[in-house]
């Protein structure tokens, strides 16, 4: 017992060392240089596939516009114009979506939390048996009234 609890005890120092060395030189790796003359200020996303960043090199501050295919410098700034401080305080915030308020009934509200079920429309769905349950007692109903007829 005592012999697996040491091998169990060295095994995840050395998974943990591994780890610790591998997140340093990524770390160094990702991060860019300390001195860089190319540095990303901020960069905010506008779609899935483009963005603005505010970029300075050397003594530059550039406003960029990327998309997959492209960079386009979009406008120089001058360095007094930001405040670099105010804008890596600011890219740690969240930004709250403007957003309307209007009153929603319950059908219209349970639609809404239909839409965002993973599993709406699948054979796995609840939403899905209740409907094809309606379906079938509608159907049924139909066709008895039919024969009364």
């Amino acid at each position: 017992m005592l012999e697996l609890t040491l091998r169990l005890v060295v095994s995840l120092t050395i998974v943990v060392g591994l780890l610790l060395v591998l997140a340093r030189f990524g770390a160094r790796r990702f991060h860019g240089q300390a001195g860089a003359l190319v540095r990303v200020v901020h960069r905010q996303p506008l779609s899935r596939t483009s963005s603005v960043a505010v970029v300075t090199v050397g003594s530059r501050v550039l406003v960029l516009g990327t998309t997959e295919h492209q960079v386009s410098i979009l406008t120089e700034l001058e360095p007094e114009e930001i405040d670099l401080d105010v804008l890596a305080e600011a890219e740690a915030l969240p930004v709250a979506e403007p957003r309307t308020h209007r009153v929603i009934d319950t059908r219209e509200l349970a639609e809404i939390v239909e839409a965002r079920d993973p599993l709406a429309g699948s054979v796995l769905s609840a939403q899905t048996w209740r409907q094809a349950f309606q379906v079938a007692t509608q159907a049924a109903g139909r066709a008895t009234s039919r024969r009364a007829s």
